[in-house]
This record gives C-alpha cells, structure tokens and sequence, in this order.
C-alpha cells in the first residue's frame, strides 16, 4: 500500500510536465491548421441619415459576412446545416453550396457563404445555439473551440424607403466611389461620410466567440452624422403628384414647385415632375437626374418685371401711381426694328397698374430711366448672374447682361421684361422672397442649417412690391390665385422659348412666383412649367403655373401649415 503512494506521485508528476510540454509546443511551434485563441473583428463605420421631422428619407443598413469553416462541418449533418441556413437566411442550399465549392477550389479554410443584414443576422445568432444543441459543428482537437459559423460587420447599403421622393434633390450614395451623387447626397457628402471603422479584439470561447474580459480592446467606429431636413414630407409627395398630373396634363417636359418659410429660408418642399428611383435606375431616368431648379437656365419673361419695377423704386425713378402712355398696346420706339405689344391694349396706365396688366410697353418706358449701373446693381443685388448659396451642388450663376450692353435702350427694354436675361428657379424663388420678407433676402435652405440674410430693399419699398402684387391677383392675371381667408400675391410670366438658330418657337415657359399669408405664416411659392407644348391658352401662366400655385395651397391648408383668417397681408 505504501508503494503506491510515490507511484501515484510519480505519475501526476508526470502528467503536469507533459500538459506544460504541449502548451510550450504549441506557443513555440503552432501546427499547421491551429487557430489562435485571440481574434480581431472589425466594425465597419457607416454613413449618417437624411432625415424629416417625422421620417428617415436615406438611410445606411448595416451589412455582415457570414463565414465557416467547412473543415468542422459534421458531414452527417451537412444537409441539415444547409436547410436550416437556408431557411434563417432565404438563400437557396444551392447557392450555399456553391459558395462552399467555390471556396475549396480556391484553397480557402474559411468562406463566407452569404452576406446579411442586421434583422437576419440576430436570426443566425439564435440559429447557431439550435445548431450547436444538434453537435453540428465539430471540436478542434488542439484549441477546444467549436469552430462553426462567424458573423462579421462589413459595410452598409443605402437605401430609399420613399423610392424617387424627393428626387433628384436628395441624391444618390455611389457604392463603388464612396460618395454621394448629386443633390443633398453629395452636397453634405462630407458631412455624412462614416469617418472611421472600429474593432473589437479578444479571446475566443468554446464556440468561437470574444470573450469581453479585461485583455478585450473595444475601439467603436466613427459614423457619419445625420442631415435633418426642413422638408415637409407629406406636403412634398402631395405636391410631386401633383406636378406629375400637371406635367401630363399640359404636355410640358418639367413642372417645378417650391415652398420656402420667407422668413427663415426653410425649404418645406422642392419638387419636379421628373423623379427616379436611386436603386433602380434606368437609361431613361439619367436626364430626371439633373437638377433644373439650379442647373435649367431660361428667360423668366414677365416675372422679372416686379423686379425691374423695385430697382426703380430703389432708385427713385418711379411713383406708383404715375400715369404713362401705354400706346394702345403697340409702341414702335425709334431704336426698335419691330414694335413692343401688350396682350392688352392701353391708352393710359398707371405705373402700378403696368404690372398688375403685365405691360412690355410701360416697363420698357420706365427702365430707360435708369443708369446702366443702376440697373446692372440693382440686378446683382437681387441675386442674378450669382448663385443663390442653396444647398445643392453644381448650381449655377445665370446671365444678365453687361453694363455696356445696358447703354442701349433695345437692350435694357428686353431685360425689363425677362428677355436676354437667364436666371434658374431658385434664382427667382430668392429674389421674390425679399418682397414678403420686409426687404431681406435669406438664402434658402433645404437643411436644417445655418441661413444667411441681407437688406436688398429698403422694407418702406418691398411693402409696395408687396401690394402691387396683391393686386396682380385681385385684378390681374393672377385672379385664380385667390384664396378665400388667405393673402395671396404674386406675378405671372410667359415666355417663348428659344430654339437657338431657329429662333423663338410656339413653345413657352410658364411660370407664377407669389406669397401666400395667413395670421401666423408667411411663404413664398415658385411654380415654373418648362417648354409647354399645350394649345392656346393654356400655355400662358394663368391657366398653368396659377392654378397649380392655387393647388399647393389648398395641400397646405389640409397639411395645416395655413390657417384661413382674415388675413390681408
């Protein structure tokens, strides 16, 4: 009995020098095949979200490789493993399988077999416990780790719940550059950009997950930040239906709309008739990609008149309610090879009356007065011939003429009354803001960021502009404008449509840029159609831009963002 007791010694001896002999081994001389117990994964950084108040418009889902080690498959239950994937993952078991072939050829010991998204990724959490339960992962022999299956981030996907709303403003994400593509995408690309990847290193468990002890390192990725929105969405989508029927209806090739807060320069909506979707698009979407409202340059026509009319006032060269001969509707000055003419024919108007009936002739006559620099000033001043500073890429500046070419009356007539002139959308939504902002100009804004502002006209005067315009609506063209309990006024404008060589063809523009007010809101509204090719009348402005102006407020009474009052300015 007492000789047993040293050999019972001996060999526990014995057996601790071994288990140390192999764990030296294996830390001096790691077999072929051995997998270290310490791994790192990495987590990818995603780009931020473009949001409204309410809802998510562009958004980045996580993406996740799933890989396995084919080696510690159990080949009894290989099929089984297959299936059930399958069904967690709705993959077919033959693309499984040909990801696992696939891998083998190549000489790989771990494939990744499929890529996920977070919501199917909790669900192979979930299915790997069912599957270690079945034992149909095999043990590594050396380390104790059941290799299986492991779940790592990757990257994201973006994605556009709302299809092609707001579009081309929001954008797209350019997988394979990294950037965003246009609109908001690409104007805050720096902004929504994720900045840094993280990582997460520690020591595997028995199922070859990290164990969170002191030795793990934990480095969180930077993601990209979020874009809140001034849009109204439900205001938006409204208003794109709406543009689309109105597109159709009058045989235009774009219909553009905007609501902006004239106080602040909140954009609530912006919104063309030409959409796409940015995850499936087509040859014939790519000329809907281009952002008109700041790239489309056309001659406004009339529209530019309340404009011509202000730099007057500013320049004291007119009062209101001056009388000026207005020639019957036919003026053949001696510096003009053809006559000026008015759709209605005047012997006398006044100044203010000159807008509210959209006259070529008395606008001409007025701009002669003022000084090649007055006008040029009055025009930069106003916005033209510069970007407007909205949030929106690849804008551009526009045209107006020089002062030199402002010396000669045939030229400085034509300006006066939106001819020779090219200006965008946006370019008019600015410039018509500062009427119904006191005289301060905002730069609109489709963010939720920073605006700036400037006087461009004294308020005494934008009060003026203001009040002519409102009667643009009450006795002008502009009479299905009116809206009972709000204060509605603006300016219409048709223009013909220059072909290039071929000269000015039956095709116009329309467009009605106004202000509608209730007690406690002030907007200002943009409605511009682009080459209309609909018969006489419903070209002109009155019958196009107007209604479809008198529409989006009728949207916004029922979005409550107007409440009919008594409202009179």
């Amino acid at each position: 009995m007492n000789n047993r007791i040293p050999a019972i010694f001996l060999f526990f001896i014995f057996f601790i020098s071994v288990v140390f002999a192999a764990f030296v081994f294996l830390a001096i001389a790691k077999p072929k095949g051995y997998f270290t117990p310490k791994i790192k994964i990495t987590q990818s950084a995603v780009r931020g979200d473009i949001k409204t108040k309410d809802y998510t418009v562009a958004k980045s889902e996580k993406l996740y490789g799933v890989y396995v080690y084919p080696k510690y498959l159990d080949s009894d239950k290989k099929q089984l493993f297959y299936t059930l994937f399958s069904i967690y993952t709705d993959i077919p078991v033959r693309e499984l399988k040909r990801a696992v072939i696939i891998g083998k050829q190549n000489g790989l010991s771990r494939i990744r077999i499929a890529t996920v998204d977070l919501k199917t990724k909790q669900n192979l959490i979930y299915l790997r416990k069912v599957l270690d339960k079945k034992r149909v992962f095999l043990t590594d022999k050396r380390t104790g780790i059941r290799l299986g299956y492991e779940i790592e981030s990757l990257d994201f996907k973006r994605v556009y719940p709302y299809k092609d709303t707001l579009q081309p403003f929001l954008g797209r994400y350019r997988k394979d550059e990294r950037r965003g593509d246009n609109g908001l995408e690409l104007y805050y690309n720096d902004v929504l950009s994720a900045k840094q990847d993280g990582y997460k290193i520690g020591y595997r468990d028995v199922y070859g997950n990290i164990i969170y002890d002191k030795s793990a390192k934990i480095k969180r990725p930077i993601n990209g930040k979020d874009i809140k929105l001034n849009i109204n969405l439900a205001l938006q989508r409204k208003i794109e239906k709406l543009l689309s029927f109105q597109k159709q209806k009058l045989q235009a090739k774009e219909v553009l709309a905007a609501v902006m807060d004239s106080k602040s320069g909140k954009i609530l909506a912006i919104a063309s008739s030409n959409r796409y979707d940015p995850a499936h698009i087509t040859p014939r979407d790519i000329p809907n990609m281009k952002i008109s409202a700041v790239r489309e340059v056309f001659e406004p026509g009339s529209v530019m008149k309340p404009i011509t009319f202000a730099i007057l006032l500013e320049n004291n060269k007119v009062n209101p309610y001056e009388v000026l001969n207005a020639h019957n509707g036919r003026w053949k000055p001696e510096w003009r090879k053809t006559p000026i003419r008015d759709d209605e024919p005047f012997k006398w108007l006044s100044a203010e009356d000159a807008i509210v009936h959209s006259s070529n002739i008395v606008l001409s006559e007025l701009s002669l007065r003022l000084t090649p620099d007055e006008f040029f000033n009055g025009l930069k001043k106003f916005g033209f011939a510069s970007r407007t500073g909205i949030d929106l890429p690849y804008e551009v500046k526009g045209r107006i003429r020089s002062r030199r070419l402002l010396n000669y009356p045939i030229y400085k007539s034509t300006t006066a009354y939106g001819y020779g002139i090219l200006v965008t959308f946006v370019q008019l939504l600015k410039a018509y803001n500062a009427f119904n902002n006191y005289g301060i100009e905002v730069t609109p804004r489709l963010a939720n960021m920073p605006s700036e502002s400037k006087r461009v006209m004294s308020a005494k005067n934008a009060e003026i502009m203001l009040k002519i315009l409102r009667k643009v609506v009450l006795k002008g063209t502009g009479k299905a404008a009116i809206v009972d309990g709000i204060f509605t006024a603006g300016k219409t404008g048709t223009a013909h449509v220059s072909m290039g060589k071929k000269g000015y063809q039956q095709i116009y523009n329309s467009s009605f840029i106004g202000f509608a007010n209730d007690k406690n809101h002030r907007y200002t509204i943009a409605v511009t159609f682009f080459d209309i090719k609909a018969k006489w009348p419903n070209y002109f402005a009155s019958q196009s831009a107007v209604p479809t102006f008198r529409k989006i407020i009728d949207i916004m009474i029922n979005e409550n963002l107007l409440k009919e009052t008594n409202a009179t300015k």
